[in-house]
């Protein structure tokens, strides 16, 4: 590997109109381990009253244990993801993976753009180029 995944961040918005705890249990479907839910609130464009859910992962072995999981989660979508990693992938080489909430909740995990599950993956390579975070980032995606 050329390099390493230095945190993970996974977050959903609840509107107004959805359980807490169901997409609480959206996001844990994603995860191997215990962890905690961080909860902020906020208000909607129209003042309707939102709650967001972000889980940080920075310890190197959640880290891991996150992203292997994952990755089988994600296994019949591998190829869309692999096709779509350019587009993911920010300047400051953070790779955004948006997931189907309300599949996620289901037990499916399914890549969608639709009031998501947002993954935020932040790559180090050396040296900090695109191509190398690409590579980088398609190599993770292949591991099974």
């Amino acid at each position: 590997m050329k390099g390493k995944i230095e945190w993970i961040k996974v977050s959903a918005v609840v509107h107004s109109t959805e359980s807490r705890e169901k997409v609480s249990q959206a996001i844990a479907n994603l995860f191997p381990f215990e962890f905690e839910i961080q909860v902020s609130r906020a208000s909607g464009h129209y003042g309707n009253p939102l709650e967001f859910l972000e889980v940080e992962l920075k310890n190197s072995s959640e880290i891991k244990s996150f992203w292997k999981n994952f990755v089988k989660l994600l296994e019949d979508q591998r190829e869309i993801l692999l096709n779509t990693l350019d587009e993911r992938l920010d300047a400051q080489n953070i790779l955004h993976i948006r997931l189907d909430k309300q599949k996620a909740y289901l037990g499916k995990i399914e890549l969608s753009s639709v009031d998501p599950i947002a993954v935020k993956v932040k790559l180090v390579v050396y040296p900090a180029k695109r191509e190398k975070a690409l590579e980088f980032a398609r190599e993770l995606c292949s591991i099974s």
